[in-house]
């Protein structure tokens, strides 16, 4: 009598069986079979509610992405009591498991973060529909049509235009008091960007042709100097020609802003100017490493669940079949206009927050997470010369302002700038700008003195980010409390009303110079943090870079207040 066997064994380690046949399947483990992670879920709480004698649970999107983000260290043996208790916690009478009773299930890259669009289901709703953000493109454009042409047609002076009101008083405090909160919302319906979608479309119904690629590599490496050489011109032309009491050189900035989005929707794809050309967008993307929200997706669930790629590339509609799903989510999107996957997102600076990711997503992927501030700064940043560049020079764009007080404390007059030909101020403008750089390289010269170990210029100099946002913000406040509510009598005079009469909300300077002061304290109290984070080294290490930003603040309540 003969007889075939066949064993089958399991082992943490390889075994060898002798002079028998072996054949080894090596079967991965749960980490690295994310796509299993559903099936096995729904098979135990199947079970575990058949044994409880309880009605069917089901998981939604929200559950589903905890499970899947996590990486379980245990196996499958993990998955299986996690699940069980998720049975035993869930309420009798609900039919989905709660998002809380997975607590013990987070990917470290969600630690400390809310999902507003778990947390405000409203909030989804809103920005899958097409108000979010093509309806407010059309309200943006019907203010930033006048508001450019009045430059022109309307009276040259500051007290009596519109343009330099919304500009100057409006646009400038009120955005950058913002950034902490909505990084950069503004490039989602940016009037230049409007302009350039409209126009390149219009382009390519008259003329269909196919777009140029990005030469990305090249953009990489020198595009984003570009961007601070631009915005070094119009530092350079805002404070030699006057620009905030120039009215028509206002209106001629905001066109050549926006000629140059024109020009690169009519020759490349998606929006180039915006990622890596536009000084505005190279400012906002900059400042948006300090903001509260952020847009990321689960790596997990994209790697695992997904086979379309529209937000990233753009695709038709897709089908979206989990149970709780809102009728125009899977939508047909042509991609990021960035050029970004909302996966591999380091930071906040090549996002604009236009939500066409979490439109094309079908599986939910996409999360608005509220954290702490100037998170980026703080996990796995990557900092590059150039944003250091425009960093600086928005720094010292604040002694550039304040080049009068600057001047007549080393006891020269104000005429070396306004008083003289352009070609002979300039260098006065650029010692100015370059004052914030020459301190705080110096500083951290003696800085790495004291300790080898201090993490580099580059790298440190991060640090200063809340401080250039807050010295910025507090030259702006006066503007802001004393001119913004005029801005119904200046619009009248701009049309060639009187204004008088017409309603009028503003503050006196006092309130204008207390709330400088809270920027201004507020920045030191927001460097400190970031700087003994990014340092990584002990207090004492860091005291060189602590004195300055105390004498920054010192500085600017002399140059400011």
């Amino acid at each position: 009598i003969q007889s075939w066997v066949r064993l089958i064994l399991s082992s943490p380690s390889s075994v060898s069986l002798g002079k028998f046949p072996c054949h080894t399947l090596k079967l991965p483990s749960l980490k690295q079979r994310k796509l299993d992670i559903p099936g096995f879920a729904r098979y135990f709480l199947d079970k575990y509610c058949q044994e409880t004698q309880r009605s069917p649970l089901s998981l939604n999107q929200a559950d589903l992405r905890r499970l899947i983000s996590y990486d379980y260290p245990a196996n499958v043996a993990e998955l299986q009591s996690i699940l069980k208790r998720a049975v035993v916690m869930t309420p009798p009478g609900q039919a989905i498991v709660p998002e809380q009773v997975l607590w013990s299930v987070q990917s470290p890259k969600n630690a400390f973060r809310v999902d507003l669009l778990n947390q405000l289901p409203g909030l989804r709703r809103f920005l899958l529909s097409d108000w979010w953000p093509k309806r407010f493109w059309v309200v943006v454009m019907l203010l930033f049509i006048p508001v450019t042409l009045m430059g022109y047609l309307g009276p040259q002076t500051r007290d009596s235009n519109m343009t330099l009101n919304l500009f100057w008083a409006w646009w400038w405090p009120f955005y950058l008091f913002l950034f902490p909160f909505i990084g950069r919302l503004w490039c989602a319906v940016c009037p230049f960007m409007v302009t350039g979608e409209w126009i390149g479309t219009l382009s390519l119904w008259i003329w269909p042709r196919k777009l140029l690629p990005w030469p990305t590599k090249w953009m990489n490496r020198w595009g984003r100097w570009l961007l601070w050489g631009s915005f070094v011109a119009i530092y350079l032309w805002e404070k030699l020609a006057d620009l905030p009491h120039t009215p028509y050189l206002s209106s001629d900035l905001l066109l050549i802003i926006t000629a140059g989005a024109v020009i690169c929707s009519l020759i490349y794809e998606r929006r180039l100017w915006c990622r890596y050309l536009c000084p505005i967008g190279g400012m906002n993307g900059m400042f948006a490493k300090l903001a509260l929200i952020e847009l990321r997706s689960t790596q997990q669930i994209c790697g695992s669940q997904c086979s379309t790629f529209g937000c990233y590339k753009g695709s038709d509609p897709t089908p979206v079949t989990f149970a709780d799903s809102l009728p125009n989510e899977g939508q047909a999107t042509e991609g990021c206009p960035l050029y970004s996957h909302p996966a591999q997102l380091r930071d906040n600076r090549d996002c604009v927050l236009c939500m066409s990711c979490l439109k094309a997503c079908p599986n939910r992927s996409v999360q608005l997470n509220v954290r702490f501030v100037a998170t980026d700064l703080l996990e796995n940043h990557q900092p590059f010369w150039a944003e250091v560049a425009l960093l600086l020079l928005l720094f010292g764009g604040v002694f550039m302002h304040s080049a009068n007080k600057v001047l007549s404390f080393f006891g020269l007059d104000s005429t070396l700038i306004t008083g003289q030909p352009w070609f002979m101020a300039l260098p006065v403008v650029a010692l100015l700008l370059s004052i914030p750089w020459g301190l705080t390289y110096g500083v951290h010269a003696i800085a790495r003195l004291f300790d080898r170990e201090m993490p580099p210029y580059l790298v440190t100099i991060y640090a200063y980010l809340p401080m250039t946002l807050g010295v910025n913000l507090a030259y702006y406040i006066p503007a802001a409390m004393t001119e913004a509510g005029q801005l119904l009598p200046v619009t009248a005079r701009t049309f060639g009303f009187s204004g008088e009469g017409w309603p009028v909300l503003t503050w006196s300077s006092d309130v204008a110079v207390f709330l400088q002061g809270l920027a201004l304290l507020g920045a030191i109290a927001f460097s400190l943090y970031p700087l003994l984070k990014i340092t990584q080294r002990p207090f004492w290490s860091n005291l060189p870079h602590l004195l300055l930003m105390a004498g920054f603040v010192a500085i600017f309540f002399q140059l400011l207040l």
